[in-house]
């Protein structure tokens, strides 16, 4: 009973560590955002902020907690677990629902308008997306540039073998070229960004979100055992002890033998 005590304490100590390191990863993925980044503050990063001091504060309790068998900390811990499961199932089980609607924010997406007209940090961002993702344009494709197609959108060799690309119209501007007098055809990706970024952000906020709720429903089973192996200790030493007793009067006794005649 002892050694599944111990197993059972140190496996919490190791599981709240791990949390604290996963609340100060997201909390420097904040001040690094912060910091490149000095547009305005948006949710997003403020819920970064909140979430990483959130779980870092909560796994110190938890593990403290444990270390020292403090009951009171567990409880609390305990307690936090639940509000953080609840609130992540919470926002998982509705975008889980909406993920096959996403062609609602590809509607979205139009709004943008031509991507040779936008900012040229937004140009940057989506040459990264194109480069990255192996795609072209945010929802109509390469049309999405108009005459300005960027060579992010150019296939590979290795794309042209998988027929993901697509010869430019002629109404495009660098849908061929003249070279030593050679006409050479320009091969883009046919794929739109839009439909991937959707979709990756949404598997991996999906995926983040459940996880972290998986770890805290571990936690709130890890914190329930400890707290009801800390009550069932006190029992055990609150009991008396019946082979020892301090009386002022001395014990009775009685015949040990019998007289024979």
């Amino acid at each position: 009973m002892a050694k599944a005590s111990c197993l059972l304490r140190n496996l919490f100590i190791t599981f709240n560590v791990l949390f604290m390191i996963v609340g100060a990863v997201l909390l420097v993925l904040a001040i690094v955002v912060d910091v490149t980044y000095t547009a305005d503050k948006y949710n997003g990063l403020i819920g970064l902020y909140i979430f990483g001091a959130v779980t870092l504060v909560t796994a110190f309790i938890g593990a403290h907690g444990a270390m020292k068998n403090v009951k009171w900390m567990l409880v609390v811990f305990l307690v936090l677990m639940c509000v953080d499961c609840f609130s992540l199932l919470r926002l998982a089980v509705p975008l889980a629902v909406l993920h096959p609607r996403v062609g609602v924010l590809q509607e979205e997406m139009q709004s943008v308008g031509p991507l040779d007209k936008t900012s040229e940090d937004f140009q940057k961002i989506m040459n990264e997306f194109q480069s990255q993702l192996q795609c072209c344009g945010l929802v109509h494709g390469y049309m999405d540039w108009r005459g300005k197609v960027p060579e992010s959108c150019d296939c590979t060799s290795d794309e042209l073998l998988l027929k993901s690309c697509t010869a430019m119209d002629y109404d495009f501007e660098n849908w061929s070229y003249y070279k030593l007098g050679i006409k050479k055809t320009r091969m883009v990706r046919i794929q739109p960004c839009g439909e991937k970024i959707v979709h990756n952000f949404l598997d991996l906020l999906l995926g983040l979100l459940f996880g972290f709720a998986a770890l805290a429903f571990l936690g709130i089973v890890l914190s329930a055992c400890l707290i009801a192996q800390q009550g069932s200790k006190a029992k055990a030493v609150s009991k008396p002890s019946k082979i020892f007793s301090i009386s002022a009067h001395p014990p009775k006794y009685s015949q040990l033998y019998e007289d024979y005649e």
